[in-house]
C-alpha cells in the first residue's frame, strides 16, 4: 500500500479481527491461544491470549547463539516491556472476571432446575410437527446469531481499550528487581 495512512487502518482491522479469531478459537475448541503482532512501524507490539502458551512456545525453541563480539547489544524499550506487562496484567484479571462470572451462571442455572427445564422442552420439540421444528430453529439461529455478534462487539471493544496506544517515551533503564 502507497499511503502511510491505509497502511495504519488496514494494520487496525486486520489486528482487531485477528485477535477475535483467537479469541474465538480459544472458547470454541477450550484452546490455549496467544498472537502477538507488530504495528507496521515496528515499534508497538500487540498481544493477546495466555503468557504460558507464550512460554512453552518460547521453552521449545533451541538456546540462542551468543552474539559475536563486534555485534553491539540490542537496547531494550523497558516503557514498551512494562505496557506489554501492563496489558498482559489486565487480559489476565478479564479472563479471571469472565471465568468466576462463568461459574456463577453455572451454579444459577443448577440451582434454578434448568436441567430439568431443558428435558421438559426436548420433549415438547419431540412432540412438535416438522414445520414447526423447522420455524424453532430458525429463531433459535437468528437469536444465536444475535448474541454472538453482541459478544464479539464486547470482546473488541475490551480488546481495543487495552490496546490503546499509549505515548512512547525514551528508553529507560530497568526499573529496580525487573
Amino acid at each position: 500500500m502507497e499511503s502511510e495512512e491505509a497502511r495504519k487502518v488496514c494494520f487496525s482491522k486486520r489486528r482487531a479481527d485477528l485477535f477475535k479469531m483467537a479469541s474465538e478459537l480459544s472458547v470454541h475448541f477450550n484452546a490455549d491461544v496467544a498472537a502477538v503482532v507488530f504495528s507496521p512501524a515496528g515499534n508497538r507490539a500487540y498481544s493477546i491470549g495466555d503468557p504460558s502458551v507464550m512460554d512453552r512456545f518460547l521453552s521449545s525453541l533451541p538456546a540462542p547463539a551468543p552474539p559475536a563480539e563486534t555485534e553491539p547489544e540490542p537496547e531494550v524499550d523497558w516503557s514498551v516491556m512494562e505496557e506489554l506487562s501492563r496489558q498482559c496484567g489486565q487480559l489476565q484479571a478479564m479472563v479471571e472476571a469472565h471465568k468466576a462470572r462463568l461459574e456463577k451462571a453455572e451454579e444459577k442455572l443448577r440451582e434454578s432446575g434448568a436441567a430439568a427445564w431443558m428435558m421438559d422442552l426436548e420433549a415438547e420439540v419431540g412432540r412438535m410437527a416438522p414445520e414447526d421444528v423447522l420455524a424453532l430453529v430458525t429463531k433459535l439461529a437468528v437469536l444465536r446469531d444475535g448474541v454472538a455478534e453482541r459478544a464479539h462487539e464486547m470482546l473488541r471493544e475490551a480488546l481495543l481499550a487495552v490496546a490503546a496506544p499509549t505515548p512512547t517515551t525514551p528508553t529507560t533503564p530497568p526499573p529496580a528487581g525487573f
